[in-house]
């Protein structure tokens, strides 16, 4: 079904992402619940349709099809990070998907709301769809790790001098 916006909801046909994710045997729901097409335009649509709801959703990159799946307890705000500027610069370092609507634009990529889900299942559904879908943004392929994660040469040596000089306690030296 279609408005004017540009919103899906639950449609499996087109791109391969949805095909992966209702050709599977296991579940029974259409995925995604909700797709937004033109994300550049539908900001405050998106952000007040997921206010206060936790989540599971998928940026797309439309010519490529590269993406990134992602969780949330509060969709709204961890969306509303990804129109901040600030924020995009201050995660790119480290963050394919910023580094990627940086350099792309808003207007290339689809986001998919693909399932809300009560918070104690959030992290295990997530790495449901990390599983499923394996996507190429995603630098940790764990969800809710950081284990696998490298912080640069630049990073490492900014928080050695941001330590140098410190003195740790009795208790840390202890350890």
């Amino acid at each position: 079904m279609n408005n004017k916006k540009g919103l899906i909801i639950n449609n499996n046909k087109g791109n391969s992402i949805n095909n992966s994710l209702n050709n599977n045997s296991n579940n029974n729901i259409t995925y995604p619940i909700i797709s937004y097409k033109n994300v550049d335009i539908q900001k405050i649509e998106i952000l007040k349709a997921n206010k206060r709801k936790t989540g599971i959703y998928i940026w797309t990159h439309k010519e490529s099809g590269k993406s990134y799946v992602g969780s949330a307890m509060d969709l709204s705000r961890r969306l509303s990070n990804y129109y901040s500027f600030s924020y995009l610069k201050t995660k790119k370092i480290n963050s394919r998907i910023c580094n990627a609507l940086l350099k792309y634009g808003y207007s290339n990529f689809s986001l998919d709301i693909l399932e809300h889900c009560e918070p104690s299942l959030l992290i295990s559904r997530e790495q449901y769809f990390i599983d499923l879908l394996n996507p190429e943004y995603n630098i940790l392929k764990i969800a809710g790790n950081s284990l696998g994660f490298k912080h640069s040469e630049m990073t490492k040596a900014k928080m050695s001098i941001n330590n140098t000089g410190k003195k740790h306690s009795y208790e840390t030296r202890k350890k």
